[in-house]
């Protein structure tokens, strides 16, 4: 049975998520960015959207610069807010990882996974695997994502950035290498600039060149073990398997509120949905949680939060909601601005082997 890998890529992740919950900036230039507070100006461009990008805007260029390139645009700069994006991709990655064999998340906007079992290894189901997985997404979250389908890691990721964005890329064994061979060498998963630059002394410009090249001469320049890797990506033999990480260390849901409100009770009823489904797939994990803890987006975007540790895990949510409705009367009695979105999120999680039922110790 032939192995079926895949990456998913969310595209421009944190300035996707902005224009989903702001629709009026989707065609205008978004960064977001991370801003360090010394100067109105200083920090750099965590993201950005395609319009922006297409002006010279890209990650990690300072905000002045941004700005200066941006001049005389309509272009929007969003402050980065991390618990909004984890919590988003928190969701995302809980579709892919309920349609597939395996996920192994590698970022807050992208994870391999394998399909080999849920495929038969058949690349045509598998493509239609990802084709209801990119749906699944967008239907649940309004986000475009890219996917790569391969025989290894490396096919999976290099067809995914291939696809990008919003679209799907299938390279089957037989299909690999017409797909690498054509492509600069500097376009291989884990070649730098400086790798191909020492490529291309030894007469290496292509992945075909790199495929073709004798081991000995990989060797003598850059040793064994990475002659051996350079040799298994150019010819997409490696088999390096995907694995599922360390589980998560928390699980969160957040909202966008109907209406901007500091009305505790309102904000509870309108987080009832969320705290329900936070709560069944709590019980479905067998995760019991010792911290729950409000968070608030205020309308000038600042984040709020408030927190209660217990004493031994808690192994069911429902028997928390006075402490929440608690904290969210804290946290919008302290805050100077009205909530535009509002969450909840449980931390120090345990196992089931590990918890003890809040009810016993009343």
């Amino acid at each position: 049975m032939d192995r079926v890998i895949g990456h998913v890529d969310l595209d421009y992740f944190y300035a996707q998520v902005e224009e989903v919950e702001n629709p009026s900036i989707k065609d205008k230039p978004v960064l977001v960015c991370v801003f360090s507070g010394r100067t109105e100006d200083s920090g750099v461009v965590g993201t950005a959207n395609y319009p922006a990008r297409e002006l010279g805007i890209g990650s990690g260029m300072p905000i002045a610069l941004a700005k200066r390139r941006l001049e005389g645009t309509d272009a929007v700069l969003i402050p980065m807010h991390h618990e909004k994006y984890e919590a988003v991709s928190e969701k995302v990655m809980d579709i892919v990882r309920e349609r597939v064999d395996v996920l192994e998340q590698t970022g807050i906007d992208e994870a391999f996974f394998e399909v080999t079992k849920a495929s038969a290894g058949d690349y045509s189901n598998a493509r239609s695997l990802a084709v209801e997985i990119r749906k699944a997404i967008l239907a649940s979250e309004g986000l475009t994502a890219s996917i790569g389908l391969g025989r290894s890691r490396i096919v999976a990721k290099m067809a995914s950035d291939s696809a990008k964005p919003n679209g799907l890329a299938v390279v089957a064994p037989g299909e690999t290498e017409g797909f690498l061979d054509p492509l600069p060498v500097i376009k291989l998963y884990g070649v730098g600039p400086k790798t191909a630059q020492a490529l291309a002394e030894i007469g290496v410009r292509t992945i075909g060149d790199l495929a073709a090249i004798e081991a000995a001469k990989l060797e003598k320049r850059f040793g064994v073990k990475t002659a051996v890797y350079l040799h298994e990506a150019a010819t997409g033999t490696d088999d390096e398997p995907v694995a599922e990480r360390q589980g998560a260390t928390q699980f969160s849901r957040i909202i966008t509120l109907k209406m901007d409100t500091r009305d505790a009770d309102q904000v509870l009823d309108e987080l009832t949905p969320a705290l329900d489904d936070l709560r069944s797939r709590l019980l479905s994990k067998g995760v019991s949680f010792r911290t729950l803890s409000a968070m608030g987006i205020l309308t000038d975007l600042t984040i709020k939060t408030r927190s209660r540790t217990y004493e031994v895990p808690i192994d069911d949510l429902s028997a928390c909601r006075d402490d929440m409705q608690g904290l969210l009367r804290d946290l919008t009695g302290s805050a100077s601005k009205e909530l535009r979105r509002a969450g909840i999120r449980v931390s120090s999680l345990s196992t089931r082997a590990d918890q003890t039922s809040l009810t016993q110790f009343q």
